[in-house]
């Protein structure tokens, strides 16, 4: 009986011995990798403050606000307005300038043509009123204004006959949405560019009239306006 029980403790002790080895080994493997876990959790806790310092700093504000180049036809635009009006703000010249680049965009017109236009009818002045009583940036009629309010081009400005005021054409985003669709128009009814700016200067009954009457039509209007176009045409892309 003694001996047997020697023999059981012997295996016993054999056994724990083993188990213990065993479990030694397997605290020896993992042992390192669950250290550097905890590690990097403390690590990730006490550098959290910074990587939210990082996330909101100025650095990357300043990338956020980066803007795209703009397109060469609008910066050109806007050198243009620029140069012909330096008292306006950048917004505005901006504003002013996109404007004229959607709008001729739209009716298939050079924007040089437009700035032209503008150039001869108004030197870019917002509330130019002529002796005739012509208003704004490109000069139009208060009755031609009233005209177009009622068209599709005003109602999509919110305008109507009962609603549209003279003054509402110092506007030079309105006047210039205006002034561009009502050169289109004539444009289409005479299917001539130089008739067209004859048309826009002195009325297009007059010309029509004149027209049935095979009388001479007065160019000089015209002329200056494609004189200011050709200047335009040719002028260099500006460098900022």
């Amino acid at each position: 009986m003694e001996k047997r029980h020697t023999n059981a403790l012997a295996r016993t002790l054999r056994w724990l011995s083993s188990f213990f080895a065993k479990l030694s080994l397997v605290a020896l493997l993992f042992l390192p990798a669950w250290l550097s876990a905890q590690y990097l959790v403390r690590a990730e806790q006490t550098l959290e403050p910074q990587a939210e310092t990082k996330r909101f700093s100025p650095l990357k504000k300043v990338v956020q606000f980066i803007e795209k180049p703009k397109p060469k036809d609008l910066v050109k635009i806007y050198s243009i307005v620029r140069s012909n009006r330096p008292d306006i703000s950048d917004t505005e010249a901006w504003q002013v300038s996109e404007v004229i680049l959607q709008e001729s965009a739209k009716h298939a017109f050079d924007p040089m043509l437009v700035l032209a236009v503008i150039e001869v009818e108004s030197r870019f002045q917002y509330k130019a009123i002529s002796p005739v009583g012509a208003r704004g940036i490109m000069q139009i009629m208060p009755d031609t204004g009233k005209f177009l309010s009622t068209l599709d081009i005003g109602r999509r400005q919110g305008l109507s006959a009962e609603t549209f005021r003279t003054e509402l054409l110092d506007d030079p985003i309105l006047n210039i949405k205006l002034g561009v669709f009502y050169l289109h128009d004539l444009k289409r009814h005479f299917r001539n560019l130089n008739l067209a700016l004859i048309a826009y200067n002195r009325g297009p009954t007059e010309i029509q009239t004149r027209l049935d009457n095979n009388e001479q039509l007065p160019d000089g209007y015209a002329n200056l306006v494609m004189t200011a176009y050709q200047k335009y045409r040719k002028a260099k892309l500006p460098t900022f």
